[in-house]
């Protein structure tokens, strides 16, 4: 079931002409501070809604998937790890009824989110400004987290998980999605980074998963799901990028949620 409905979901998101333009990282390198790093903060502030309105490939394939789940009747619960300006929150809660926790460490893009909740949607998403490792304690559901991982160096990647499994409950779903070795937008450019095979620095850090590494960093759970997808991401001053990433789908061991 899992692979048609990413196949589907991933679709209706990601389709764009073979001869879109590439686009160039204009908009990463003006958020650059003059010591040399990027600051989120910047990139909102600079771009707002750098990505557009329209969901993520993750979020369109969690969605599709878990309108095909059954379910108690119950909302479920959904912890939205590096949620940027709220764009996916926002599509699973109105199409999945969900109660949604946003988080993310840019004040900005969290003043964004909050500017783009709906009245209609006030009592069932939240939005909070905090690193993924300081959050409250709470267990969720569904943990989902759209090209963050990738964003982690070795050490916080540890700490991602460590936060997977603390979060979620027995049965639950992590939806997670990363770049690819494959991912022909970045892979390979900026500087290697010393004992971080597939890590790059171009003024930001990226990580780029294997999927042996993907099945060893969560062996923890039943991985349900597990490929690669390519796709068109536009990007609001016009620019189109051409990505490669995995999407994972695993489930906790032991719970209400069948799959």
């Amino acid at each position: 079931m899992a692979e048609e409905v990413v196949a589907e979901a991933v679709v209706e998101v990601a389709a764009a002409p073979a001869d879109f333009p590439v686009g160039t990282n204009r908009q990463l390198r003006s958020c650059v501070t003059k010591d040399g790093k990027m600051t989120w903060d910047n990139m909102y502030r600079n771009h707002q809604r750098v990505w557009g309105d329209r969901p993520s490939a993750l979020a369109a394939f969690a969605c599709h998937y878990l309108q095909g789940v059954k379910s108690s009747g119950s909302a479920n619960e959904i912890l939205d790890l590096g949620c940027g300006y709220g764009r996916d929150a926002i599509y699973l809660a109105r199409s999945t009824k969900c109660h949604v926790l946003g988080i993310d460490n840019s004040s900005e893009a969290i003043e964004m989110a909050g500017k783009a909740l709906a009245a209609d949607l006030e009592s069932r998403v939240r939005f909070q400004c905090c690193d993924f490792r300081q959050m409250p304690e709470g267990k969720f559901e569904i943990v989902f987290a759209s090209n963050f991982y990738h964003l982690l160096k070795m050490e916080e990647r540890q700490a991602f998980r460590n936060t997977i499994k603390k979060s979620l409950k027995p049965g639950g779903m992590l939806f997670l999605s990363t770049l690819s070795p494959s991912d022909p937008e970045h892979f390979g450019k900026g500087k290697p980074v010393e004992n971080e095979d597939n890590s790059f620095h171009d003024q930001r850090f990226l990580h780029f998963c294997t999927r042996e590494e993907l099945e060893t960093d969560f062996s923890f759970l039943t991985i349900k799901e597990l490929s690669e997808h390519e796709y068109y991401e536009p990007r609001s001053n016009g620019e189109v990028h051409h990505h490669i990433l995995w999407i994972l789908l695993g489930v906790k061991q032991q719970g209400p949620i069948s799959i």
